[in-house]
């Protein structure tokens, strides 16, 4: 009697939510669906999504969060991107900025998994080490990653963020990342440095998406003994232990506290 073939696992579905608007930035966009289809394999599918076109006009993205009211404006859409990806059946919903724009709005909204980058990335990273350096584009960006950490309080753990020198923006990284690579990869080695000698840094984090391709894609994994760690990597990896755990064990989205959902009928009526 032949043994029945198992049915094949159709592959989890993430959705991952840029604050770029990737239609100026085509290779970042190839780039991370690259890298995800190397490290997942058939395990799972990454959709890459960014903001609508025009939402910046015309200025980067590292110029434009920098402002609270421009910040409030733009990642309004995020929110509604997260309840169409649930009703769309994706898996999880992973928020590849450092700005983890409405992670606490999102997660009392939505049921599936939702996992922020910087959260996922420095959570990991101190299981890997003491001190945790994270290393930004530029002040703009560093200065919303500085916020990030104090509100997921982690400061006793997380070094200061620091920005690169000089800062670049989204499409300087993108035109260095194929014309000259290595004087970026050298101002954050700098920076790693400085963190590791005079702070007692253990672990790096390039702790803005973009600049996370370079470190990557130019194999940049450690420094003086502390890994770069790829942060790409470690949220894809991450929204896909918070799915087994849900699917496994039953453990999902805290509707106490933070994420409370006192009224779900009213969730409904209100989600776009």
């Amino acid at each position: 009697m032949s043994t029945p073939t198992p049915t094949p696992t159709p592959p989890l579905r993430l959705w991952h939510q840029s604050m770029t608007e990737l239609a100026g930035l085509g290779g970042y966009r190839d780039f991370l669906l690259k890298h995800s289809r190397a490290l997942l394999g058939d395990e799972a599918t990454v959709q890459v999504e960014g903001l609508r076109a025009g939402t910046y006009h015309g200025r980067t993205p590292t110029s434009a969060l920098g402002n609270a009211f421009v910040y409030h404006r733009a990642v309004d859409q995020v929110i509604d991107n997260a309840i169409r990806a649930e009703r769309d059946g994706f898996d999880a919903f992973v928020i590849g900025s450092f700005s983890e724009p409405l992670l606490r709005e999102i997660r009392s909204a939505v049921d599936i998994p939702v996992t922020g980058i910087l959260e996922s990335s420095m959570l990991v990273s101190c299981s890997l080490g003491r001190r945790i350096a994270p290393i930004a584009n530029a002040p703009e960006i560093a200065f919303i990653v500085q916020a990030a950490v104090e509100k997921h309080g982690l400061e006793s753990r997380v070094l200061p963020c620091v920005p690169l020198d000089p800062p670049m923006h989204e499409a300087e990284l993108m035109a260095a990342a194929s014309s000259n690579p290595q004087a970026v990869l050298e101002a954050f080695t700098q920076a790693a440095q400085h963190a590791i000698t005079h702070q007692g840094a253990d672990v790096i984090v390039p702790a803005e998406a973009v600049l996370a391709t370079l470190m990557v894609a130019n194999k940049l994994t450690h420094i003086s003994g502390a890994p770069v760690v790829d942060v790409l990597a470690i949220a894809w990896r991450y929204a896909l232990m918070m799915i087994r755990l849900k699917k496994d064990c039953g453990m999902g989205t805290s509707r106490t506290g933070a994420y409370a959902r006192h009224d779900p009928e009213l969730v409904t009526l209100m989600a776009r």
